[in-house]
């Protein structure tokens, strides 16, 4: 799923300029998401309706996906097993990838490259030196959702498939990967190869940080559209100007 994400993830036309904002925003998006579970009794559920409600808006944005975000919606809400999750996992990813494109809007691709080991390297100390993101994940996930026509809303807090479970910015960060990688298909290649490797550690573990694939695709070489160097100033023709064939002195 994080490979299809760096494949699916386009640029948005409008670029921005800030250049703290791409280092910033994901990192408070992880930290702000634990500290709101684990600080307050309702925030489980709080963040839970966002999501069940915020999600589809996001994956519906622009016109040729709305349908596709219904369909899949609808999948989701009167599905069963496999097909529900897989259903309910499709939208949360077009949500992450609309809301990669809002963070590219105010960042650049440099502060969005920065931000993607930033947020890596949290989501390293959360996972396995604070041990504070599985007790927020297990309460967010056991949220209850109100019930539409007698049927509980899909449940779109995180991305859930079979006995795995993965967060909004897991899914979020493949996505900010394809925004700024001058080759989706290589990049997308490298985080898919390299999620798999990682999810091995799933057998001597219950929980691994998700993030940190991504970071082998952003590792390539020229992986980001940023400016990352100068650019290499125009070569003059040798032996100086001419004018009507002739070389001046």
């Amino acid at each position: 799923m994080q490979a299809a994400i760096v494949l699916a993830a386009r640029p948005p036309r409008a670029r921005g300029r800030a250049g703290l904002a791409g280092v910033l925003l994901p990192a408070a998006l992880l930290g702000t998401g634990v500290g709101v579970v684990r600080a307050f009794a309702g925030g489980p559920h709080a963040l839970a309706l966002a999501g069940a409600l915020g999600t589809p808006v996001l994956a519906a944005a622009g016109v040729r996906r709305l349908p596709l975000a219904v369909a899949l919606w609808l999948v989701a809400w009167l599905g069963h097993g496999l097909v529900a999750q897989g259903a309910a996992v499709a939208l949360v990813a077009l949500a992450a990838i609309t809301a990669a494109q809002l963070v590219a809007r105010f960042a650049t691709d440099g502060s969005i490259a920065a931000g993607l080991v930033a947020v890596t390297v949290l989501d390293v100390v959360l996972v396995w030196g604070t041990r504070q993101v599985q007790p927020a994940t297990t309460a967010l996930h056991a949220a209850a959702l109100p019930s539409l026509a007698g049927r509980p809303v899909p449940p779109l807090q995180d991305a859930t498939f079979g006995s795995a479970t993965m967060g909004w910015l897991d899914l979020l960060t493949p996505a900010l990967l394809g925004i700024v990688t001058r080759n989706r298909l290589a990049a997308a290649a490298a985080t898919g190869l390299a999620a798999g490797a990682w999810g091995l550690l799933l057998l001597v573990t219950a929980e691994v940080p998700a993030t940190v694939p991504v970071l082998a695709g952003l590792a390539l070489p020229r992986a980001s559209r940023g400016p990352l160097r100068r650019p290499l100033e125009p070569r003059r023709p040798r032996g100086g100007p001419r004018r009507g064939g002739r070389r001046l002195a």
